[in-house]
């Protein structure tokens, strides 16, 4: 499993610099082989990004999805009074905001560098240039996009339904 691999990959880029190794361990890219692993880097950009800076803010634009390379990513979302929640924290060889690769929507939330962070961007045009080039590396990237949007629309949906469920027994209780 992924989690096993993290310690590793961190390993793989601070004794080698090898960001196609590395790539090759995170789970989005993992089907891809050595020739469509140096296509993608070709078209990314890694970024650093200071303590507490914004990668993007919720009701940006999409335009693209990033790659934790070194650090700790906060996504966050701002609730009622201007204060922020955070959802998730990404690390190594996590990825996020990928849904701007699909439709390029506005965010549904801000990401935040938690401390100093290192990341690779993936820019929407791209990738739709690097699968106009090379459609079955598109293909295997989009299929693993979908797995983990799935995964994560699962989780989003029980989380859902524990906070109805609490709050069903939070009426029943004040009766």
């Amino acid at each position: 499993d992924r989690e096993s691999r993290l310690p590793y990959d961190g390993w793989i880029m601070e004794q080698t610099g090898d960001i196609g190794a590395f790539l090759k361990c995170v789970d989005l890219f993992q089907d891809l082989d050595d020739n469509e692993i140096a296509a993608l880097i070709v078209k990314a950009k890694e970024e650093r990004h200071e303590d507490k800076s914004f990668i993007f803010k919720e009701r940006d634009m999409g335009d693209a999805m990033f790659v934790v390379l070194d650090g700790t990513i906060k996504i966050i979302k701002m609730v009622a009074g201007n204060k922020f929640k955070t959802l998730v924290a990404m690390g190594v060889g996590e990825f996020f905001g990928e849904m701007a690769l699909l439709d390029g929507q506005p965010r549904s939330a801000s990401a935040t560098a938690h401390g100093t962070a290192r990341v690779l961007r993936i820019g929407r045009d791209e990738f739709s240039s690097l699968m106009t080039e090379n459609p079955y590396l598109g293909l295997k990237v989009v299929i693993r996009l979908a797995r983990n949007l799935t995964d994560r629309l699962r989780k989003t949906n029980e989380q859902v339904i524990e906070m109805v469920s609490w709050n069903l027994q939070q009426k029943e209780m004040n009766k």
